[in-house]
């Protein structure tokens, strides 16, 4: 019998124990391996476009001062 492992628990899909890299995983948002919440895949490239517009949204009102 084989042991399935969730590939969100797999820690060969995590970059320094933080980042989750996992291109075989289609999903952008995945369960948070630790705790409550969701998590990027950041093989996915629209987690990069979230980050982006996350940070012109909380930069945006500073520069428009």
């Amino acid at each position: 019998m084989t042991d399935f492992i969730d590939p969100i628990q797999d820690p060969d899909h995590y970059k320094w124990a933080l980042i989750y890299w996992n291109r075989q995983d289609r999903r952008l948002f995945v369960p948070k391996r630790l705790g409550i919440g969701y998590t990027l895949n950041f093989a996915n490239p629209l987690a990069y476009l979230v980050l982006l517009l996350l940070a012109g949204a909380i930069l945006l009102p500073f520069l428009l001062q």
